[in-house]
């Protein structure tokens, strides 16, 4: 099934919650054979870094495999090709708003904390704030 709706998930590094939250997205969406597509970005990196170690694990305990995903800046992807940004606090939010010019009404916060630099106990609750958060979301596309 061709995905036709495409959404963008926002942190700030894109390689803890971001690439995490595309993953789980996706993996779930297939499932549910919806036609939507997520995709992650971080809004101060560089593009081509790894995903977290951590973040690779918890993931893994799951059965989803990350270990080849890579950050990507902001600057690098077309923002008008996607109909909805899922930003991990109100400061991406804002950035987005203020520096990419993406219309509030796009934008929804899902307030995940940031896990980087803590142990991987820490990136266990991300994660699972993250499916749960996926779950909420995925029910706008469910219909």
């Amino acid at each position: 099934m061709m995905p036709k709706n495409k959404i963008m998930f926002v942190c700030t590094g894109n390689t803890c919650r971001s690439p995490m939250a595309e993953a789980v997205f996706n993996r779930f969406a297939e499932e549910k054979g919806l036609a939507v597509r997520a995709e992650s970005m971080g809004t101060t990196t560089v593009t081509g870094m790894p995903v977290s170690e951590n973040s690779v694990e918890v993931c893994k305990e799951i059965g989803i495999d990350i270990s080849d995903m890579h950050s990507t800046a902001y600057s690098d992807k077309k923002l008008d090709e996607y109909d909805k940004f899922y930003c991990m606090s109100t400061s991406h939010k804002f950035f987005l708003m203020t520096q990419c010019a993406v219309p509030a009404d796009k934008i929804e916060v899902i307030n995940v904390a940031d896990p980087y630099m803590c142990g991987v106990e820490v990136y266990r609750q991300c994660r699972d704030e993250i499916c749960s958060a996926v779950k909420e979301i995925l029910k706008q596309y469910e219909n």
